[in-house]
């Protein structure tokens, strides 16, 4: 059948396309039905929903399904009915535990990326992943074919190395725009990309992105590194591993769920596609930290490891302390700025940002051959203390397109804040990860970039009744006060007097 199209101004977040009932009728769909759209020799496939929304012989069409069929509105599009989706079958088998095979895996990714599987069939994709798992051969075929249905990054046979972090800890992001650089300044290659903060205050990308644009095409990526020695950029932007960012958006961030085959996938086929020859991978473990347990931090690790010795690169795995923030600063303006004070002050700074960042870019330099093993700590700190870390950040940054004589006091952070004081006398015994994220997002972040929380006690320091333990900076006075009032009822940083309890005195009652 053909229709004239009518194009909406707005992309959903999954294809869909909406026909007239009659014509509904004619072709002998029912709501849910998927249609070919035929435009010019391309065609897309889409779920179809009924509605008299949608004149009599026309097709109503959203944005982003207008984009990739290049149509325009009013032109006609011949309509088929299409027969349901192999990959479906695939799903409902995975979702009854059964193993898939190379090619089937491939299958669904291909129709992912084409945008023919609709919400539901993506979340039930998710959730077969989430409950029934893959071995690691599947996991295999899935990173392979995430990777290479985008762009795939060519350095030459150079010496390329990264890391990567599996983050639940807020002021993470930050540690590689001190570590990129420490690398680069050592002779290796290190192209670091990375998606935007999904349920975190701050991604890497969105940190960077304070002080020089993140969105680079493969090509400016593959050139920038070779010419200065990192990069710090956007994933999505130059097309690697689209797939990971689909699965992100339309179902994982909805239901806040993260399945670990998808963790694996997700990780190593933006390293796979990105050209990367040797990778440290950190995962912190701690209290609310995305990964709470030392045996599964184990675990993990050794999968992690496996998975990317199967994919050709070579990978260690850091198990880090993540029972608090890293660093003082949360959200991606304080964040930068906090990495610009470290870098300019050739190493001055919160001890456990300082501490993390030399140790990983450590272990970098000893993977990639520049350090003999056991040296890597001391040969980063000689770079960061001499200077050359901060000097090769801002050719970075220059490279980037932003201003490399930003100084960090030039970073500017929300006009309305807050300062929340200690209640009590004694030490810091807890910083909530949890809490802390919930309050810089509900202040802003990281969509508004100036929006976070400074912490100036955390565990093991020493208050006063009235001492400052955290500020909060928002863009917004509404989110502001919904920032604090929600720091009010959380109790992030939890101060106790050394005495717990006191048991014996008065009568006992009965």
């Amino acid at each position: 059948m053909e229709l004239r199209t009518r194009i909406m101004g707005i992309k959903l977040d999954e294809p869909r396309a909406v026909i007239n009932r009659e014509d509904a009728d004619k072709l002998g769909l029912i709501a849910g039905d998927r249609v070919k759209i035929n435009y010019r020799g391309s065609s897309l496939t889409a779920p179809v929903s009924i509605s008299n929304f949608a004149e009599k012989g026309s097709i109503v069409i959203f944005l982003d399904l207008a984009e990739r069929l290049e149509v325009k509105d009013g032109d006609f599009v011949d309509i088929t009915r299409s027969d349901s989706q192999l990959s479906v079958e695939l799903i409902r088998r995975k979702m009854a535990g059964a193993k898939l095979s190379k090619r089937e895996i491939e299958e669904i990714v291909s129709d992912i990326h084409s945008g023919s599987l609709s919400n539901v069939e993506l979340t039930a994709f998710i959730l077969s992943l989430e409950f029934r798992g893959m071995d690691l051969e599947e996991i295999e075929y899935l990173t392979k074919a995430m990777a290479e249905i985008g762009t795939m990054l060519d350095f030459g046979g150079g010496n390329v190395v990264d890391k990567h972090s599996m983050g639940g800890v807020p002021g993470n992001s930050k540690d590689a725009l001190i570590i990129v650089p420490i690398v680069a300044s050592a002779g290796l290659l290190m192209p670091k990309t990375s998606t935007r903060a999904i349920m975190s205050p701050s991604g890497t990308v969105d940190t960077m992105e304070v002080l020089a644009p993140v969105d680079l095409k493969a090509e400016e990526i593959v050139e920038i590194t070779r010419r200065v020695g990192g990069v710090i950029t956007w994933a999505h932007a130059a097309n690697i591993s689209p797939v990971d960012s689909m699965l992100i958006e339309r179902v994982e961030y909805p239901l806040r769920i993260d399945p670990e085959p998808l963790v694996y996938a997700s990780i190593l086929s933006k390293k796979y596609a990105a050209g990367i020859k040797k990778l440290i991978v950190d995962i912190p473990v701690g209290e609310e930290a995305k990964v709470e347990d030392m045996r599964d931090a184990r675990r993990i690790a050794k999968n992690m490891v496996e998975l990317a010795e199967r994919l050709g690169i070579t990978a260690e795995a850091a198990i880090s302390y993540g029972g608090q923030p890293v660093g003082r600063c949360i959200g991606p303006a304080l964040e930068a700025r906090e990495a610009l004070e470290i870098l300019s002050s050739k190493g001055k700074g919160s001890g456990s940002i300082v501490e993390k960042s030399l140790s990983i870019a450590g272990m970098l330099l000893e993977i990639g051959g520049v350090s003999a093993k056991g040296k890597g700590y001391q040969m980063a700190l000689s770079i960061l203390e001499s200077g050359k870390a901060y000097e090769k950040f801002r050719e970075i940054v220059e490279a980037q397109g932003g201003d490399p004589n930003i100084r960090p006091e030039d970073v500017e952070l929300g006009e309305h804040n807050e300062i929340i004081s200690s209640r009590s006398a004694g030490y810091v015994t807890r910083v909530s990860n949890k809490a802390i994220s919930m309050i810089a997002r509900a202040a802003g972040a990281p969509m508004d970039k100036k929006a976070g929380v400074k912490l100036y006690a955390k565990r093991g320091d020493r208050v006063e009744v009235g001492d400052p333990i955290m500020e909060i900076f928002s863009s917004s006075s509404a989110r502001l006060s919904e920032a604090i009032k929600l720091a009010q009822s959380l109790d992030p940083v939890k101060v106790e007097g050394m005495i717990l309890e006191i048991h014996g005195r008065g009568p006992v009652q009965i």
